[in-house]
């Protein structure tokens, strides 16, 4: 019977909570409006960590999976975090899993592509090596066929591949009886025997197929191979056993062909990295700072609801006391205030997750960057097409609701109960400040007038909540704006050359066909000739890597032909490169004048540099300035590819070759008709792209071109595809596509931060005025002047933002450093920023305690006298 009559009473309170806000539309859609902004915010951003931080990768048993790493120490700062590099051995795989007693399975994989013949049109896809232990440790079996066999990874072995669910459908209408039949990859026919799941992405969405990884193949070739603890085994103990491990197989093993020997030297120790760790760990810091962001918004609503409650309280006084009076009890009067806020927040809830949808789409749209696999993984959110509304996201929205209904409605609460205390005498009241009663309440007319115009003194509930919303709003500002010119400093960079107006596009030729220099020279000549006739092109050259291609190839200066014992330990992709290692750039004769490189020093590529002539080189300014090769390089002579010299005839601007926060590394240029005939064995990181990328100059739209040269392409060459097309603007656009994300999220979040609380502030003024209408008619009725009146509004306005601000600026300092490694050509406590934040938001508040100020002064006298 006791539960029977708690539910009747709820269910009487949630009616009369009801029916008070449909008398109060206005007021009602305020709130709601205000606390869907900070649900709606909050749940957009809890669904971006949700997919990127919470929910476990799609394989099983994902948290243990991990990449083995070589670590070597910091270069610049020896407290600084140690360097992962690719430095495992593929032919140290096979001893390495039968040695090893912490992993389960070791297994590789290679990233390639490849040009798909044979079927209804020439395209180029992506697929990828991997070893036979790969799908199963990733708990993957195709729902057609087979896996691969170990007997697979020999070289000589049949050629085997395994189709990605949406290649199947696209090539082989998803027939089922498309084990068997033949597929055709760069010339070479392979044989299906599977099909692998829908949603199945491995190792990234671009991913169309899988053949054999053979270790042979590559003999000198160095990665970070998957690898599964074994049960009870910590990722220490594993890394420990592969450090002592790795050494040890490597001193047994003979040395590969080359002429570096036995290759680089071991880094001192190896690494697990986990599987998510690794590819969350650039977007953590930021989605965590979001999320601050995001909570500071939902905080500022609801203390923005707050205020509008503790007016509306105060507006009830009388029917509070009134309750009181006849026997109403403290904890029914405060459940009844309670399940108002909390069908407030319910409303809200709802309208937020309408918002919520709507966010999640536009934060897509934001995040989305260009698919491509040579751009690197780097430059937009992870997993962004997993991101979406489901279970955890729908608990976490409910919960937050009925937590953000408490907050805001715990001080009204309490507020109500204060002033229609039945019993005040058990209470010491402050001196000079009586308590109030029910009777109190009875008496006051609703003129009556309220001693003074200072909120901190007399309702210092809502003077601090305007304070610390003021407060909260000043650090998102201060973060939002930091950002912003982080951003703009970026999209100001200099990277070396003129992106504007130039078309870019990959041109990926048959294999061995075009392999030998005369052919490739011939087929690019004939088709930069046929480019340069098109209506409005104004240049064409080429290159193996673009400017923002994550791609680079290293090279070993040196002053002798012979080449050293051993090279040097290699650097990380990340870091700098040191001067006798440049960043090697094949180009061709016009590429860089077709980019706008400037010309610092010497001569640029010209005609009489052709094959069989003496071998020359550019360098940049970062490598000329490095006095390497000399305080004056032109004319100096080096060795890099191949046994010849190379002759320094040009200094050119430095480019910006990756991110252009990133400070340009030492680069030689050599032009294509010079390199050294295969083979030319280099310390290579990266392997060269097995197609040259183009650059068409225009005197209008770039893109404009783009079919015209497609046409060209296949004309010259049916078996050649066209791929990667973009305008160089939209490359270097793409290139901070992530710092842009986040400075367009927080700049929104402390715009809508800002707005609350230019709306609250002006509600609590509007509400001060009201309730001192009897006042100012008094002080105008004995001489006051209308400037004096809306300096005293003004004041007590000047006052709470000046607290709030001096709070923010404050918690600011504390909080700006979580952003540092965000920024770029700033510091996180720069001085014109705060400067300019606390200036803004100063302005901002006056303007709106402006009108309610402005109305003060219209008030009648004999009006305001009258009401009484």
């Amino acid at each position: 019977m006791s539960t029977l009559s708690w539910l009747d009473d709820l269910r009487t309170d949630v009616r009369y909570a009801a029916r008070t806000l449909r008398r109060s539309p206005g007021f009602a859609v305020v709130a709601i409006v205000t606390l869907a902004l900070g649900i709606g915010a909050n749940t957009a951003i809890f669904s971006v960590v949700n997919a990127v931080l919470l929910r476990s990768l799609p394989y099983k048993d994902a948290d243990g999976l991990y990449r083995i790493f070589g670590s070597l120490p910091p270069t610049d700062n020896p407290n600084g975090p140690s360097r992962r590099v690719p430095a495992v051995p593929v032919a140290d795989l096979a001893e390495l899993r039968a040695q090893t007693k912490t992993l389960s399975h070791v297994a590789f994989y290679l990233p390639l592509q490849a040009t798909l013949t044979g079927r209804d049109d020439v395209v180029r896809i992506e697929g990828a090596r991997m070893t036979a232990e790969a799908l199963s440790m990733l708990g993957a079996q195709p729902i057609l066929g087979r896996s691969f066999d170990a007997k697979e990874e020999v070289s000589g072995a049949d050629t085997v591949v395994i189709l990605s669910h949406a290649l199947w459908q696209r090539s082989f209408g998803g027939t089922p009886d498309v084990l068997g039949q033949h597929l055709t990859l760069d010339g070479r026919t392979y044989s299906i025997i599977g099909v692998m799941p829908q949603g199945f992405q491995f190792p990234d969405t671009q991913t169309r197929f899988w053949i054999p990884f053979v270790a042979t193949d590559f003999p000198r070739m160095g990665g970070s191979p998957l690898a599964r603890l074994k049960p009870g085994i910590t990722p220490e103990a594993a890394s420990a056993e592969v450090t002592s491990l790795l050494p040890e197989i490597r001193a047994n093993r003979p040395p590969a062909p080359g002429p570096f020997g036995a290759g680089p030297p071991p880094p001192p120790k190896y690494e697990l990295v986990g599987m998510q760790d690794l590819m969350v760990a650039p977007v953590k810091p930021a989605l965590l700072v979001l999320s601050a962001a995001v909570g500071l918004v939902l905080l500022i609503a609801c203390v923005n609801v707050a205020n509008l409650l503790l007016a509306r309280t105060a507006s009830r006084q009388r029917e509070i006391a009134i309750r009181l009076a006849i026997g109403a009890g403290r904890a029914r009067l405060l459940r009844q205030t309670l399940t108002e806020s909390m069908l407030l927040a319910v409303g809200g809830a709802a309208a937020g997750m309408v918002l919520a949808y709507g966010g999640i789409h536009l934060l897509q749209a934001l995040a989305a960057g260009t698919p491509r696999r040579d751009l690197g993984p780097g430059f937009t959110l992870p997993r962004i097409d997993e991101i979406g509304i489901d279970w955890r996201v729908l608990a976490f929205t409910l919960a937050m609701s009925m937590i953000t209904g408490l907050l805001f409605g715990l001080a009204p609460a309490f507020a109500s109960l204060r002033r229609g205390s039945p019993e005040p005498w058990r209470r010491r009241p402050a001196i000079g400040r009586a308590q109030p009663t029910p009777m109190d309440a009875l008496r006051e007319g609703a003129g009556a007038s309220s001693s003074g115009f200072s909120l901190l003194r007399r309702n210092r509930t809502q003077g601090l909540l305007v304070v610390s919303e003021i407060a909260m709003a000043v650090m998102l500002f201060i973060g939002g704006a930091l950002l912003i010119r982080s951003v703009v400093n970026l999209a100001n960079v200099d990277p070396g050359y003129e992106a504007a107006h130039v078309m870019t596009a990959q041109v990926s030729l048959p294999r061995g066909r075009y392999s030998a220099g005369p052919q490739f020279a011939a087929f690019t000549e004939e088709l930069t000739t046929r480019l340069q006739r098109l209506n409005g092109v104004r240049g064409v050259g080429y290159a193996r890597q673009l400017p923002t291609v994550r791609m680079r190839q290293l090279t070993l200066l040196r002053f002798t032909p012979e080449m050293p014992a051993r090279p040097p330990a290699p650097a990380p992709f990340d870091g700098r490169q040191r001067t006798e290692e440049p960043d090697t750039r094949l180009v061709s004769r016009d590429f860089l004048k077709v980019m706008g490189v400037r010309l610092i020093a010497g001569r640029m590529f010209d005609a009489q540099d052709a094959a069989g002539r003496p071998q020359v080189m550019l360098i940049n300014q970062t490598l000329a300035k490095s006095g390497f090769l000399g305080e004056n390089p032109i004319g100096r002579q080096v060795y890099a590819l191949g046994r010849a010299p190379w002759e320094v005839v040009g200094v050119v601007s430095d480019v910006r070759q990756f991110d252009l926060d990133q400070d340009p590394d030492p680069q030689i240029f050599i032009d294509y008709r010079q390199e050294p005939p295969p083979p030319a064995p280099l310390p290579i990181l990266a392997g060269p792209p097995p197609a040259p990328y183009f650059a068409v100059r225009t005197a209008d739209d770039p893109l404009a071109v783009a079919a015209s040269m497609r046409g060209i392409v296949r004309e010259l060459e049916p078996q050649a595809t066209l791929d990667n097309i973009a305008s160089m603007e939209q490359l270097v656009s793409n290139s901070f596509a992530r710092p842009r994300l986040y400075a367009v999220l927080l700049g929104i979040f402390a715009g809508v931060a800002v707005a609350l609380t230019a709306i609250g502030i002006y509600g609590v003024m509007a509400y001060s005025v009201a309730q001192r209408i009897r006042e100012i008619g008094i002080r105008m009725a004995l001489g006051a002047q209308r400037g004096d009146v809306m300096g005293l509004v003004l004041r007590q306005s000047l006052v709470l933002t000046a607290l709030g601000i001096a709070a923010g600026i404050a918690g600011a300092f504390a909080m700006t450093r979580y952003l540092q490694q965000m920024l770029f050509g700033l510091t996180a406590l720069d001085p014109p920023t705060f400067l300019f934040v606390a200036l803004a938001f100063g302005l901002i508040a006056t303007l709106a305690a402006f009108v309610p100020a402005r109305r003060a002064t219209r008030v009648d006298p004999l009006a305001a006298l009258r009401c009484e």
